[in-house]
């Protein structure tokens, strides 16, 4: 028998070691990659930005015109009770039957 026994492997030309372009390729992707979702992301928070200012603004100036109403408010034995005015509420009569 022979005891020098030797083992080898073939390894073909697309097995192996990657290319050597693969990886500044792969980090030029990734970058260019990067860039863009960046720039997405501060489109996007831009808009939602400046929507939120809008929004307030709105909010801000619809406020003026509006007045605003003062309740009146009485305590007694620990219960408060405020007193509306007549344009505050509306008085819905329930037909009987229904």
């Amino acid at each position: 028998m022979n005891s020098n026994r030797r083992i080898f492997f073939y390894r073909g030309g697309s097995q192996g070691k990657p290319p050597v372009y693969f990886l500044p390729l792969a980090i030029i992707i990734g970058l260019v990659i990067f860039a863009l979702l960046a720039v997405f992301g501060l489109v996007i928070g831009i808009a939602i930005g400046i929507a939120v200012i809008v929004f307030g603004a709105a909010r801000f100036i619809s406020s003026f015109g509006k007045k605003k109403k003062v309740h009146t408010a009485t305590r007694e034995n620990g219960r408060t009770t405020i007193i509306l005015d007549t344009e505050d509420y509306e008085v819905i009569e329930k037909k009987k039957g229904s």
